[in-house]
């Protein structure tokens, strides 16, 4: 590779290669300058590095996650992204908490498909009721002791207390995305600040939790501003960085936003990996829509992680297609935080070996 000084941008690769692989995420300038590429070199040059950084900081493991949409619908916060908000008229199903026996159900068949990290998403404000949380922390302690998959929740804006009541049922990680960048959130919700979100998300480091937070690209946000949301996680020092890609619902305010083209998205995940480098990068909602034929292509620019099968409320892509992508791609499941107990679990559908980098 070519590692002389860009003279378009005036970006030095060597060094910004240098620096990333030591754990030193990129400067402002360096990213906002990044953001501004357009020529074939540059960009091959931009993914070439956010790939090899990649590989020095996370191997060959590659983290799956999973999800179930354990209470759909009915919403009362306005989110413009939102299909499930009581605010817009849409087709996304509505329905009350599931089971804890259908919730460990489907993570067993989510495990049986490659999935290592499961989380219970849960439409609402926050989850308040007595009941629902009984539910949540059965299903938990029950995953985490059946499957040994690493347990996460996502169950809106929760207070410190709550969320120790879950750990000490077994939950391990907290998914809460800030969803953009501060000076955009306006833009997108009307119903609750961008503090209240960081407050959720420092409630749950506070714990010691693993804490997984993200946002949604393509709503209409600047480069810049895109920019500044992977400066925001990298002062929350968030463990895990969920990069969703708009996939626009109708019925939604955004139904007409097709602003992203695959190179965009390509483009966010090396700017983000340099930002971030010692930080899980997982590639969630509308991989497919909005890369398509591209989505391979992910791990060479910095991801090292993905969601497997069915989002909120689209349908993902067959499990089997992504295993075989993670297959051509050299790239192995990262084992699970600790060994499943015993029972009629098969084997992994993949590989899986020791991994020093594996979270807790």
């Amino acid at each position: 590779m070519n590692t002389d000084v860009n003279t378009e941008a005036n970006l030095d690769w060597a060094d910004i290669r240098r620096r990333a692989e030591a754990g030193e995420g990129i400067r402002e300038h360096e990213a906002a300058a990044m953001s501004g590429l357009r020529s074939e070199a540059d960009l091959r040059a931009l993914y070439e590095v956010a790939g090899a950084v990649r590989h020095v900081m996370k191997g060959n493991f590659v983290n799956t996650c999973g999800i179930s949409n354990a209470k759909s619908g009915r919403c009362a916060e306005a989110c413009s992204f939102c299909s499930q908000s009581a605010h817009f008229t849409t087709d996304a199903p509505k329905y009350q908490l599931k089971s804890a026996d259908t919730l460990v159900t489907e993570a067993k068949e989510a495990w049986h498909n490659g999935v290592r990290e499961f989380s219970l998403v849960a439409s609402g404000r926050a989850m308040t009721s007595r009941v629902e949380l009984d539910t949540v922390k059965d299903a938990v302690s029950r995953i985490r002791e059946e499957t040994g998959m690493q347990t996460c929740a996502s169950l809106g804006l929760m207070g410190k207390e709550a969320l120790a009541e879950l750990q000490a049922a077994g939950l391990q990680a907290v998914h809460h995305n800030l969803e953009t960048a501060r000076s955009f959130h306006g833009n997108i919700v009307s119903t609750h600040t961008y503090d209240e979100e960081v407050d959720t998300v420092k409630a749950a480091k506070s714990l010691g939790m693993y804490t997984c937070c993200g946002g949604i690209f393509g709503m209409g946000e600047s480069w810049a501003q895109r920019v500044e949301l992977a400066l925001e996680l990298r002062n929350l020092d968030v463990d895990s960085v969920p990069l969703n890609f708009l996939n626009p619902r109708p019925g939604t305010p955004l139904e007409a936003q097709h602003e992203l083209t695959a190179e965009d998205c390509l483009k966010i995940i090396a700017i983000f990996r340099l930002v971030l480098p010692t930080k899980d990068l997982i590639v969630c909602g509308g991989r497919a829509s909005n890369l398509g034929e591209r989505q391979d292509e992910i791990f060479r620019v910095g991801a090292n992680g993905v969601m497997l099968g069915n989002y909120l409320t689209t349908a993902g892509r067959e499990a089997e297609m992504d295993l075989e992508m993670l297959e051509k791609e050299g790239l192995v499941i990262r084992p699970p935080p600790h060994k499943p107990h015993p029972s009629s679990l098969r084997p992994s559908v993949r590989g899986e070996g020791t991994d020093a980098n594996g979270v807790a």
